[in-house]
């Protein structure tokens, strides 16, 4: 047993001058430490607030989180604000009142929850006890909700889980019921003398216990509780029937099971990200738009900055402009040789002629000597060599990956993995419980339930 703390009276009063010192309009404000410290004083009672006369019957207004959990407190005194969490767990903290609390509040057992969960229970079952009175999930009313209630019952039932009345077993409870409405109010006209009094009892006893007896397979439909809330869009029920506490089942048809499964892979992907799954599964996964312009990008970097690295010789051909004063200076050489032979040897300027024609053809010689082809490739040239690489790595973007050392994960198309995780794993993916489901139809649609949790 653990050893008490016992504050002196100047411990106590300095604690006091502290909540005094804090004090607001509304609240006192206190932190959680000088709360506790209080409490232990006090025996975990926090009946003691209320009887310091400093404390003037404000509501204590607690500045951060408050953790009483595991002590033997049963009254936390009065709290009005918790600027935090309050937990209570495992204590027997029946009420709290109007307390109000900033983040959540942890109850779990403690005679507060199971009070709430009854309080919660009756409000579940007034509402449905509503419905039951319209009969608004009557098949012939179409109501989806109301078919997806019918299709759990109806997978309950099929599995065993629960057994309800026959036509006959109901019969005989409503005429029961009546039964023992006629004995009481025969009974409360007896008089007390009445020899009959104690065969009445004795009847209404009897009848009282045949009701019980029935009304604990007395199950309908409208005990199939549709939650606030959905099971990655799936409509989510418990069930109102002693011993399916905390048993939660969803219920959708084909579309809707395709688009929560799909719903649940991508958040599954966000949480886990893609180094969750192994390497050679998410290659077929590849994103490849991503690396293909990745790709365009760096193939023309590197084609125009490193040209030799991707052209030779044989790329490059002469312009048509060159071309064509190739074929001009051939010619007009060809033309001045001509000249040459036809020059006349006799002739007294024959060699001042020859010199000339010379000269001449040495220059076109020499003009077409330059004439050579450029080897800085044109945009065009750079275009179709870029366009040709990246064809590669669009038809084989997985090789491209490898030759460049880049990791594999950081490429993947995301949305395309959801869909193959699920076509993977199945519907079952998004089943935390046992990953089975099973079907049923009703009113033609075929209807899909999952055990949640």
């Amino acid at each position: 047993m653990g050893k008490k703390l016992r504050l002196t009276e100047s411990e106590l009063r300095k604690v006091i001058r502290q909540i005094i010192e804090q004090t607001e309009d509304e609240y006192y404000r206190i932190s959680p430490e000088d709360y506790l410290d209080v409490m232990k004083y006090a025996s975990n009672n926090g009946d003691v607030f209320r009887r310091m006369k400093q404390y003037g019957g404000k509501p204590l207004y607690i500045t951060g989180d408050l953790d009483l959990s595991g002590t033997n407190v049963k009254d936390i005194g009065p709290i009005g604000y918790v600027d935090g969490s309050l937990d209570i767990h495992n204590t027997k903290v029946s009420d709290i009142g109007n307390l109000q609390v900033k983040r959540y509040i942890s109850d779990y057992g403690t005679p507060r929850e199971r009070i709430r969960e009854k309080q919660e229970l009756l409000g579940k079952q007034a509402e449905m006890d509503s419905k039951r009175e319209d009969d608004e999930w009557m098949l012939e009313r179409g109501d989806e909700t109301g078919e997806k209630a019918h299709a759990l019952f109806e997978y309950l039932e099929s599995n065993g889980e629960i057994e309800p009345l026959s036509e006959d077993d109901r019969e005989k409870l409503t005429i029961l019921r009546q039964k023992l409405k006629d004995l009481e109010r025969e009974y409360e006209e007896l008089d007390d003398n009445d020899e009959r009094v104690l065969d009445i009892q004795d009847s209404i006893d009897e009848t009282q216990s045949e009701i019980e007896e029935l009304e604990e397979n007395n199950v309908d439909v409208y005990m199939m509780y549709p939650t606030r809330y959905s099971h990655y869009g799936l409509t989510q029920f418990e069930v109102l029937i002693d011993g399916f506490k905390d048993k939660e089942y969803s219920v959708g048809t084909e579309e809707e099971m395709d688009a929560a499964a799909l719903q649940y892979a991508k958040g599954y992907i966000d949480d886990v990200g893609t180094d969750g799954f192994n390497e050679s599964f998410v290659e077929d996964y590849l994103d490849v738009d991503a690396i293909v312009n990745m790709a365009e990008e760096d193939w023309d970097y590197q084609v125009r900055d490193y040209p030799d690295s991707y052209f030779n010789e044989d790329d490059f051909e002469l312009t048509s402009e060159q071309e064509q004063r190739i074929e001009q200076l051939e010619s007009q050489i060809e033309d001045l040789e001509q000249q040459k032979l036809e020059l006349d040897s006799d002739d007294d300027n024959y060699y001042e002629y020859e010199e000339d024609l010379d000269n001449q053809i040495e220059a076109l010689q020499e003009e077409l000597d330059s004439i050579e082809v450029d080897t800085e490739p044109t945009e065009e040239m750079i275009e179709n060599k870029v366009a040709e690489l990246v064809r590669d790595v669009r038809r084989d973007p997985l090789d491209y990956l490898k030759n460049y050392g880049l990791n594999i994960k950081d490429y993947i198309d995301e949305d395309e993995l959801a869909k193959g995780l699920v076509d993977s794993d199945g519907w079952g993916i998004m089943n935390s419980y046992d990953g089975n489901y099973d079907s049923t139809e009703v009113n033609g649609v075929t209807y899909y339930i999952m055990r949640i949790n």
